[in-house]
């Protein structure tokens, strides 16, 4: 799985990090890219949700910018499933996290850490995104050649959803998004165990 590291910060002196060298030595200096401003770190989510995006987010920005807070809130908008830890020089103990919880923040990584430390975070996150039943199914929806606006999705009270629809509420874990993918995990694990088939790579 190819991993998009997004590191949304707006002190430049921060891209000669320790832990940003060391994410480009793992995962390859194209596959971590280091936007200084929000607006452009949202635009880049928002133009590339076709990839599996981790973010490392600041939570203080410059006055005219917004903040962490609102930046997650809008990443939100988008799509539950991206990982996004809170990279900050804030103590974590004397930030009000509630709503960082509420938008379901992935974790949060001190500057002060080390690149150990963090990295134990980063792994997490890219292994929650390779686990994921969501992921896997946002991952074969975008992948499906077939029409992705016609209706292949029908609900009790008369709803129909093309694939493109599906693939929404998916992001937004919705209830209908959360039922589709919970009928075709049934569906799925239903007709491995019938058919006794392996699952291969």
């Amino acid at each position: 799985m190819d991993i998009q590291i997004l590191i949304i910060e707006d002190d430049p002196k921060l891209e000669d990090d320790s832990l940003i060298w060391e994410l480009k030595d793992k995962f390859g200096e194209k596959n971590v890219r280091f936007i200084p401003s929000p607006k452009e770190g949202l635009n880049f989510i928002n133009e590339n949700l076709h990839i599996n995006i981790v973010v490392l987010l600041d939570i203080d920005f410059p006055a005219n910018e917004m903040d962490g807070h609102q930046v997650l809130a809008e990443i939100r908008k988008m799509s539950h499933l991206i990982p996004i830890i809170l990279w900050s020089g804030v103590n974590e103990n004397e930030e009000s996290f509630s709503d960082f919880i509420n938008n379901h923040a992935f974790g949060f990584i001190s500057k002060t850490a080390t690149s150990e430390e963090a990295l134990k975070i980063i792994n997490k996150a890219i292994l929650h995104l390779e686990s994921s039943i969501d992921n896997s199914i946002e991952d074969w929806i975008i992948d499906n050649d077939e029409d992705k606006d016609k209706p292949i999705y029908f609900t009790g009270d008369g709803r129909s959803y093309s694939l493109n629809q599906i693939l929404n509420e998916i992001r937004h874990q919705t209830e209908v998004g959360k039922s589709f993918a919970t009928k075709l995990n049934k569906l799925t694990i239903d007709l491995l165990l019938r058919n006794k088939e392996n699952l291969n790579d």
